[in-house]
């Protein structure tokens, strides 16, 4: 059964050490097909195979430093963990564990009332499913 639930909390660590703690974040599971069709008077594909899988995630952080950019800014490419928790982390909670996460997209964005935030994409491996 599933209901309203407005707590999220996740938090983006690097070698165990946490960088960044998230709002608003975002988890799609994305498997990679093999579709190959041959001329056959058939609509179905003659393969279909399923080949990876990988997991984007999307979410904001309130800006506090420069830690999320000096981690994937100078070292394109540096590896981050990313736990997520929908319902918060008291326990019993869902918990989703990212591995081997890259960042593919920070945007550091701020207005004239001084609100600094940044936002960012990463696409990962969905490592654990459990809870708090």
């Amino acid at each position: 059964m599933s209901f309203l639930s407005v707590g999220m909390n996740g938090v983006v660590q690097v070698g165990g050490v946490a960088i960044a703690n998230l709002r608003n974040a975002s988890l799609s599971i994305k498997n990679d097909n093999v579709e190959e069709f041959v001329c056959n008077g058939q609509n179905t594909p003659a393969l279909l195979a399923n080949t990876n899988q990988h997991v984007e995630v999307k979410a904001e952080q309130l800006w506090t430093d420069n830690a999320m950019m000096n981690a994937v800014g100078p070292s394109a490419g540096t590896s981050v963990t990313i736990i997520l928790g929908p319902k918060g982390t008291t326990v019993g909670n869902p918990k989703y564990t990212i591995n081997n996460a890259i960042i593919t997209q920070l945007d550091l964005k701020w207005d004239q009332k001084s609100a600094v935030s940044d936002s960012f994409s990463a696409k990962g491996i969905l490592s654990a499913v459990g809870t708090f």
